[in-house]
């Protein structure tokens, strides 16, 4: 099971590579909150990615409630974390998630306390290179649009952009 945080399906449906997930995974699922973050906040913002996601729902992005017990501990979460994170990683430990896909630092560090093996954007984008799903154009490129989109730093674009070239020199799988 692999949940996901709005961050990672906003930036993929940016650069037309919200597919990949169902390429890599067959199956996400999100905690309402993310989906309120994604689509109907984004749709009152007339963001055209919340169209691209919302046509992804029920296709391989299922949204999932909380149960009472996951509630109180996203409750908890949120005095340090947005609502959309907090829903995610105790979404996450509900259904004992494999993946959480996220990309904001804080909260990958606390889905890590909790046990939760977590992947950023730029790591979706990784992982689909690996599985040569994409090619090494493909993954260059669309790592490069990405930073259009997020904050990523010259260091994390130049460290993805290097071991995605490693693998393709065969020096790293």
């Amino acid at each position: 099971m692999i949940t996901s945080n709005s961050s990672p399906l906003i930036l993929l449906a940016k650069i037309n590579k919200l597919n990949l997930l169902e390429r890599l995974y067959g199956k996400v699922i999100i905690p309402y909150e993310v989906y309120n973050e994604a689509i109907i906040k984004g749709k009152n913002e007339n963001y055209s990615d919340a169209s691209v996601i919302e046509k992804c729902i029920n296709e391989f992005i299922f949204v999932k409630n909380l149960s009472q017990e996951h509630k109180k501990e996203a409750e908890k979460l949120r005095s340090i974390l947005g609502s959309g994170e907090s829903e995610a990683i105790a979404l996450s430990i509900q259904e004992k998630a494999k993946l959480l896909l996220i990309d904001n630092l804080e909260p990958r560090k606390i889905a890590n306390l909790k046990g939760i093996t977590s992947r950023s954007t730029p790591g979706i984008l990784l992982e689909a290179f690996r599985k040569k799903i994409i090619t090494f154009g493909e993954y260059e490129s669309s790592i490069k649009e990405l930073s259009k989109y997020a904050w990523l730093s010259g260091d994390i674009v130049a460290h993805f952009l290097g071991i995605g070239y490693k693998i393709k020199q065969g020096e790293l799988k």
